[in-house]
């Protein structure tokens, strides 16, 4: 799953040489990258990326250092381009793609996912977030939102924003149409309480609202620098006195400058301790810091996906970064006993206060608070047996020698592999096709409209061929575009 907490670096364009940079230059676009932009040749010979344009338009840009090219005007606009809702994009960090039509978003995505994997394996038409009513897609779809806190101008309260593309300086915004409108309803009126109650700019670091899509419970997260900060138990009184209160109001404590947006102390000021969410027919407690898909209604498409990989016989799963339970839950409701292992002992207590919510009987779903590897390993000592075993690894996907130790050791009938970066998915297929397993398929899912981030399901079953070469995945060298 992705890290809500993680920030990615901006992409940078190297290739540019310093005498061009500066000067504009026409650029007829082939194909995008992993990061959004839109890369072609100028009519200079160069190789050029550019934010904001697509595949198959003619541009004029201006060439920057160290950072895609400034689109300037579009000569040849493309029959997908769309007028971009949000009157922040461009400037906001946060999207890339609201410019183009959604349908084309879903075949750039599988496209993206298709040339890096190669033409051994076979990528699906990616699955859309549901709710879409015209061509410009779905919105409010986040049921996680973060703004960040900064200075309101000539220092009378504070603002909410986002970051400006490419850079840590803050862009204040009034609306954000991904987010679902609940969250910033309750997102600004914590705007409004910390102004009021004089907190500054630099104690309150960020605003956290999180919405439960299938229950209509909200929960609401404060980020300070420091634990005391005068004015933040009025302020969780005022959030707490509102027509449609917060479920839940918490302060976390961040300390430290650096790429997260939570530290490592959360407490409740006020109401519920866990936000109660329910994801195909599956009930879930989450508490502040707990990772949990933003977007609910994508994330049920991928417990579906998940699932209908997953023979409904009823033998035992194992579920390796298991979170909160997301797939683990589900399978354990369609009768199949699951072993559930997170290395996050937070998670695991919100797993654990899950069952209580779910009709399952004694032992169908045991949680295990233990890194993956280290699992494996004993797993694979203690000669245990899995048919199907399910993984779905951060960022930088599996840790060294994991595959070696769940397909080489425990040796599943098939292992469920989901993936929320496709450049460690291809790293992992391609180690995979080394052991003698081959991707079956690959099913991409839009868990973020209007951004070129996408997760995967990946079915593996053993090929019978041990192959060094790693075939089934291009070379790493055209990871970064496609």
């Amino acid at each position: 799953m992705t890290d809500p907490r993680a920030r990615r670096r901006p992409a940078r364009d190297r290739s540019l040489p310093a005498a061009r940079r500066g000067e504009a230059v026409e650029v007829r676009l082939e194909r995008v990258t992993l990061e959004g932009d839109a890369v072609g040749r100028a009519d200079t010979g160069e190789e050029v990326r550019v934010f904001g344009a697509l595949p198959g338009e003619r541009v004029r840009a201006r060439l920057r250092p160290g950072r895609p090219a400034e689109l300037e005007a579009v000569l040849e606009p493309s029959p997908h381009r769309v007028r971009p809702p949000c009157p922040n994009f461009g400037p906001c960090g946060g999207c890339a793609w609201q410019h183009v039509a959604y349908p084309e978003q879903l075949r750039l995505k599988q496209r993206l996912l298709a040339d890096l994997l190669g033409p051994d394996v076979e990528v699906r038409p990616t699955l859309a977030t549901p709710g879409a009513t015209d061509d410009t897609g779905p919105w409010g779809f986040r049921a996680k939102v973060h703004f960040v806190v900064g200075p309101a101008p000539g220092g009378r309260g504070v603002v909410l924003g986002h970051y400006r593309r490419g850079t840590q300086d803050l862009l204040p915004v009034e609306e954000c149409p991904v987010h679902d409108p609940e969250g910033n309803r309750l997102a600004f009126a914590a705007r409004e309480a910390l102004s009021r109650r004089r907190v500054p700019a630099g104690a309150a670091l960020h605003v956290l609202a999180r919405t439960g899509v299938g229950t209509g419970q909200t929960q609401l997260t404060l980020v300070t620098r420091e634990e005391r900060v005068r004015g933040l138990r009025e302020v969780a009184g005022d959030l707490a006195a509102l027509e449609r209160p917060p479920t839940g109001v918490h302060h976390n404590v961040h300390p430290r400058q650096g790429p997260y947006i939570l530290g490592p102390e959360t407490r409740r000021l006020h109401g519920r301790e866990r936000l109660l969410e329910e994801v195909a027919g599956a009930r879930f407690l989450v508490s502040p810091a707990a990772f949990f898909q933003t977007n609910v209604r994508a994330a049920a498409l991928l417990v579906e996906a998940v699932l209908a990989r997953v023979p409904a016989d009823r033998a035992p799963v194992l579920d390796l970064f298991s979170g909160v339970g997301l797939f683990s839950l589900p399978l354990a409701r369609r009768g199949h006993p699951v072993l559930a292992v997170e290395e996050s002992a937070a998670a695991v207590r919100d797993g654990v206060a899950s069952l209580r919510h779910d009709d399952l009987p004694e032992g169908a779903l045991r949680f295990v608070a233990e890194r993956a590897q280290a699992a494996a390993r004993r797993l694979r000592d203690d000669g245990r047996t899995f048919p199907t075993v399910v993984v779905d690894p951060p960022r930088d996907g599996c840790p060294p020698g994991l595959l070696d130790l769940v397909l080489g050791g425990l040796r599943p009938a098939r292992l469920v592999y989901v993936s929320c970066n496709p450049e460690a998915l291809a790293r992992d297929l391609a180690h995979a096709a080394r052991l003698g397993w081959r991707a079956d398929h690959v099913l991409p899912v839009d868990m973020f409209p209007h951004t070129p981030h996408v997760e995967a399901v990946a079915l593996l079953q053993p090929s019978g061929v041990i192959d060094g070469s790693g075939r089934g995945c291009r070379a790493m060298r055209r990871a970064r575009g496609s």
